[in-house]
């Protein structure tokens, strides 16, 4: 069985390669000893609540992904990749979905891994007659022995078709759970895409993401992602503009507390002349909270006449606080325009002051100043609803 047999070839690399060290830049700042001491069983069925109940209200079509297993209602252009076998799974797709370059070998031990122990994987087809999908990946560990999850999707965004996905990354308990998860997105020529992710995961959480996105011509993907609770997690994204007009922007917003850990590794390939890709990225760190930002922005030879520019601003709200910020550019061509740039700083304290002498408190005072920080990536969300919980949750933290 092909599933079977993926497992399989994943396991053998994984085994050859084992866990990522400092050595590798990827994983420079990035310890996985304690999570490798963690001993992880991994979620049957019987670990996951059906979630069909939940989807009966909602206007746009809901997938829920349950400690690993998959709910959704019966629609013509989602697929289980177990029924999908049987009918006209090529060479082709499997390449797209399931393929092990060397970079992924090299890099995402965690997409080897997934590619070792998923059960099933679910392939959407995106057109304009089916173009806005809602997919929670949620977790609610009632078993005391830490359980993980595994995830794969593939999301197949027609010609000419304007869609948005939003993914719900929830996580609730006490209990220990470790999520790996794979989405796959191939934009197909004047498509345009919307991702937004929200995440939401419980303290103590181990959440493992990868995204792969691969760009046609004019196609345009706008990228919105809010960390927002999580213990540790661990965000590898693959952009691949292949084709001339194709355009890319990513705006994420973190914030961390206490001991949490935040990870974002961003990968551009420019690998078409006439591309664009813009990266902003904001932190807002207190506590022992540690973050990091790699950023690379690859222009291979011959990829002319491309725009790309990257950025990433953070606030320490606490010495304790640390981040690692590492904004990059690989330029095998000269005629490009590419910019990038970090700033690591505290609260205004001019400004700070001028708000008290004002009458205002120093705890009103921080958040009018840290709302100003983080509207030009909150305001991003075009759905009403979406960002007012955003705000909200975001509230809460603060």
């Amino acid at each position: 069985m092909l599933i079977s047999r993926i497992n399989k070839e994943a396991e053998t690399i994984f085994n050859s390669k084992g866990f990522p060290n400092h050595k590798n830049e990827n994983w420079k700042y990035t310890s996985l000893k304690k999570f490798q001491r963690l001993n992880f069983s991994k979620a049957s069925k019987s670990d996951s609540i059906n979630g069909l109940d939940n989807l009966s209200d909602s206007s746009v079509t809901t997938i829920d992904i349950n400690s690993g297993s998959y709910f959704f209602k019966k629609h013509p252009n989602i697929f289980n990749i177990k029924s999908k076998i049987k009918e006209d799974f090529n060479q082709s797709l499997y390449d797209l979905i399931f393929g092990l370059d060397n970079e992924i070998i090299e890099n995402n031990p965690f997409y080897v891994l997934n590619n070792a122990n998923f059960d099933d994987a679910i392939i959407v087809k995106l057109n304009n007659d089916f173009n806005e999908v809602i997919l929670n990946i949620s977790s609610n560990n009632s078993n005391k022995n830490p359980l993980a999850h595994y995830s794969r999707i593939f999301f197949d965004v027609e010609k000419n078709c304007e869609a948005n996905i939003l993914i719900n990354h929830k996580g609730s308990g006490d209990n220990m759970y470790y999520k790996n998860n794979v989405v796959i997105i191939d934009m197909n020529q004047n498509s345009n895409l919307t991702l937004t992710n929200i995440f939401d995961e419980s303290p103590n959480s181990y959440s493992f993401n990868n995204l792969i996105v691969n760009q046609n011509r004019d196609s345009k993907f706008l990228n919105k992602s809010f960390f927002l609770n999580s213990s540790f997690v661990r965000n590898n994204i693959i952009n691949n503009l292949n084709h001339p007009n194709s355009e890319s922007d990513m705006a994420g917003l973190f914030i961390g507390k206490k001991n949490q850990f935040i990870d974002n590794n961003i990968k551009i390939n420019h690998n078409s002349k006439f591309s664009i890709s813009k990266v902003l990225y904001k932190g807002i760190l207190d506590d022992n909270a540690h973050a990091i930002f790699n950023a690379l922005v690859n222009v291979p030879f011959e990829s002319d006449k491309i725009d790309s520019e990257q950025k990433n601003h953070n606030i320490l709200l606490s010495d304790k606080a640390k981040i690692n910020s590492n904004p990059k550019l690989k330029i095998s061509c000269d005629d490009v325009k590419c910019a990038h740039g970090s700033t690591i700083g505290n609260l205004d304290r001019d400004a700070l002051f001028y708000l008290r002498s004002r009458g205002i408190n120093l705890g009103s005072a921080q958040k009018i100043l840290l709302d100003s920080f983080m509207h030009e990536i909150i305001d991003l969300i075009d759905n009403k609803n979406i960002r007012n919980e955003v705000k909200n949750i975001i509230d809460e933290i603060l």
